[in-house]
């Protein structure tokens, strides 16, 4: 094993001069110097344990397990052509190195982080009906594109301040509207690996963590406010209240009482609907965290006023004094002199790339929490912070271990057991995984393929709300007071449509009229828009449009689709371009994508409505569709044991066996194409045009049959367990 070793380390020095790829930390010889220090920590665990690592994989295994890895899907059939052949010297390193400066490395990593951020698209509350959810996913993916380390992505969010179309990281506070205790519990989960949340209401049962702590930890970030335009619709409603005559002659002071008119209902509606584009966001605040009313321990009292504190002591008091409690708070979470910060976040990076943590479960670290094997996870740590905190340039050096090479270990683990890692332990593929694979089969450029609409509406949201904001900050009470008078003849106007509308609604519904409801609901979602934007018109003025405020889905485009677009629609997009998460019936959900409520709530168990959506779904067709980039290499090949090889290789990157071989022959009616029989290629015009039209008839029926049988095996490798397994 340590000669291994050694001539691996050999090999990576003598690598191609152009592998020291621009925007990785270490060199090559840096990284080879790295990945062997880790090797011989393994390579001793084995021998101190009795381990035999398992066989090395086939290279063609061994590219797929690279693609999974760092680009989250398969690679496609062009994508393998180029690769070959995959004996080449240094493949695998070079293939690494690519795959992790490419788009395919940051869909894979918006997945991983959204899943631990668990960012939203669809955020509950009025925050939802600015897109707060949609500017925080788009600034995450920003974060990803500009490879931006764990530790400042970690204070990003803790620390952001703002409006979410100038710092989408508030988006982080903003999901938990209303909830900073919940929102300080994900986060001693996400960054700390520990589970405090028990601790809310009473001393932590099966730890060490007391109420006290828990509440020391909230206060924090207690302060930050998620709700920004109070102050200003207090002042408007301070100054109708003390200034009615001035206000003119509707009585305004009755305007923003409970119940009342119509007017008055109108009135106020149109005062939340003016400052509602400016409502949501992070502020911070001198809010003071009270204990509970029924706190019943004798470190304090009831309603008393609770002091910021830290659990763990990570030698960083007195740093940084003159920065915010906020500030400071971050600061210590997220210090490599933490003690649970840097190998939490090691941790999970082993698990994400060998599929199972040297610490199980991740998330739920205790005092005489041990490691199974704890000199590798030591080592980690200070890799970690060498890098500072670079998971590109980590998951870099765990992808050129020689343990990456293994076939996978397929023996079943008990949860707690230690587990010495001689091979990367069998995992199936998450949601994504699958779902990006799908898609590399058939739709060319993958990994391109965006929403452009929906790209260019976001930009177009920030800076309408941007423009917003500055036109609302620069007016004075009195005169926005003035604008909402001017819009409320027509907000009522609206509302009484919208009323007569809910009288239609109800009877259609009681007639179970569903094509009369789906119109009338449609037609008052379209009310209630003008309704809601009715004031802000009036304050930007006609020629501005402020509807991309309001609005989370681009307007419908007036151009024609492209052919491309005609042939691969927009919802054949990589889950990174999907909503996050997607709806419940989705195939993503389906097969156990995160709802993104809890951290790293993903799961990849296996049912029958998943194996059943597999045999009934609709992208069975799109696989072996005439424009699908694998149907179309199997009809560039002429035999049937080319276009069976091209098959095997789209869909599992191994060339079939020969018993495999010689049962799909057996199996499937496929036959060898048409050909013009050689006798008539000297007869007369005439005979030859009619030969030739035969031929091209009969080849026609031939590519209708090859391709019906071919789909049916396409489809049956599909459903393999070595398809949706990361062998």
């Amino acid at each position: 094993m340590k000669r291994l070793s050694l001539a691996r380390f050999f090999s990576f020095l003598f690598l191609p001069l152009f592998l020291d790829a621009k925007d990785f930390r270490l060199t090559t010889k840096e990284l080879a110097l790295e990945v062997s220090k880790i090797d011989q920590i393994l390579e001793s665990t084995h021998k101190d344990k009795q381990v035999s690592p398992t066989k090395i994989l086939p290279r063609a295994l061994l590219v797929r397990r690279v693609y999974l890895t760092a680009a989250g899907r398969i690679p496609s059939y062009p994508e393998l052509e180029e690769l070959a052949p995959f004996d080449q010297t240094n493949l695998k390193e070079k293939l690494i190195d690519q795959l992790l400066q490419s788009r395919a490395y940051e869909s894979q990593m918006f997945n991983w982080w959204a899943d631990h951020l668990r960012a939203k698209t669809y955020v509950m509350g009025q925050a939802n009906q600015i897109g707060a959810g949609f500017l925080y996913v788009d600034w995450l993916k920003s974060q990803i594109a500009d490879n931006v380390t764990f530790d400042e992505m970690a204070r990003l969010v803790i620390a952001s301040e703002g409006y979410p179309w100038e710092n989408g990281a508030v988006g982080y506070y903003i999901r938990d509207d209303g909830m900073p205790l919940e929102n300080m519990s994900n986060t001693a989960e996400l960054f700390l690996g520990t589970q405090m949340v028990c601790a809310q209401c009473h001393n932590h049962p099966f730890d060490k963590w007391t109420q006290m702590e828990y509440y020391q930890m909230a206060a924090h970030t207690y302060g930050i406010v998620t709700r920004l335009q109070g102050e200003r619709s207090g002042e408007i409603r301070k100054m109708i209240k003390n200034g009615p005559k001035e206000m003119g002659s509707m009585q305004m002071s009755s305007m923003i009482s409970k119940g009342g008119s119509k007017e008055a209902r109108a009135f106020r509606q149109a005062l939340q609907d003016m400052l509602l584009p400016l409502q949501f966001g992070a502020r911070h605040q001198e809010r003071k965290l009270k204990l509970p009313h029924d706190y019943k321990y004798e470190d304090g009292k009831p309603h008393q006023v609770v002091q910021a504190g830290v659990i763990f002591d990570s030698n960083t008091n007195g740093e940084h004094e003159e920065l915010s409690q906020v500030d400071q708070y971050a600061n210590w979470l997220t210090s490599p002199k933490n003690p649970r910060f840097t190998k939490v976040i090691a941790n999970r990076m082993w698990k994400k790339v060998f599929g199972r943590g040297l610490v199980e479960p991740l998330n739920d670290w205790k005092d005489d929490t041990e490691a199974s094997i704890p000199s590798l996870l030591d080592h980690l740590a200070e890799l970690m912070v060498q890098l500072d905190y670079d998971l590109r340039e980590f998951q870099r050096v765990l992808m050129n271990l020689e343990i990456f090479e293994r076939e996978a270990y397929q023996k079943e683990l008990e949860p707690l057991e230690p587990y010495w890692f001689p091979a990367p332990v069998l995992t199936r593929m998450s949601a994504e995984q699958l779902w990006d694979s799908l898609l590399a089969i058939f739709v060319p450029d993958v990994d391109g393929r965006s929403w452009e609409e929906e790209v260019d509406h976001i930009k177009l949201k920030k800076e309408t709300l941007q423009k917003y904001r500055q036109k609302v900050e620069s007016m004075g009470s009195e005169e926005l007071i003035g604008y909402i008078q001017k819009g409320l003849k027509q907000s009522l106007e609206i509302q009484e449509e919208m009323n007569e509308l809910s009288a239609k609604i109800k009877v259609a519904v009681e007639a179970d009229d569903r094509e009369e409801l789906s119109q009338l609901k449609t037609r008052q979602n379209q009310l209630r828009g003008q309704q809601q934007s009715a004031i802000a018109s009036w304050i930007m003025g006609e020629e501005f449009d402020v509807r991309p405020m309001y609005r989370n889905n681009p307007f419908p485009s007036k151009k024609p689709p492209s052919p491309d677009r005609k042939r691969f629609p927009h919802y054949l997009r990589r889950a990174s371009e999907q909503n996050s998460p997607t709806g419940a019936d989705h195939f993503l959900r389906e097969f156990g994508q995160s709802d993104r409520e809890l951290i790293d709530n993903a799961r990849k168990e296996a049912s029958v409505p998943q194996v059943l959506n597999l045999l009934n779904n609709g992208l069975r067709w799109r696989v072996v569709d005439p424009n699908s980039l694998l149907t179309q290499k199997v009809m560039e090949k002429t035999t049937v044991e080319e276009k069976i090889e091209v098959i095997y290789l789209g869909m599992l990157q191994r060339k079939p066996s020969d018993e495999e071989m010689n049962l799909c022959i057996e199996t499937l009616d496929l036959g060898n194409p048409p050909l013009l029989a050689s006798n008539q290629k000297n007869g007369n015009a005439e005979h030859l045009k009619k030969a030739h039209k035969k031929w091209e008839w009969e080849n026609k029926r031939y590519f209708k049959r090859v391709h019906d049988e071919l789909r049916h095996l396409a489809w049956a490798l599909l459903n393999t367990r070595e398809f949706s397994f990361i062998q």
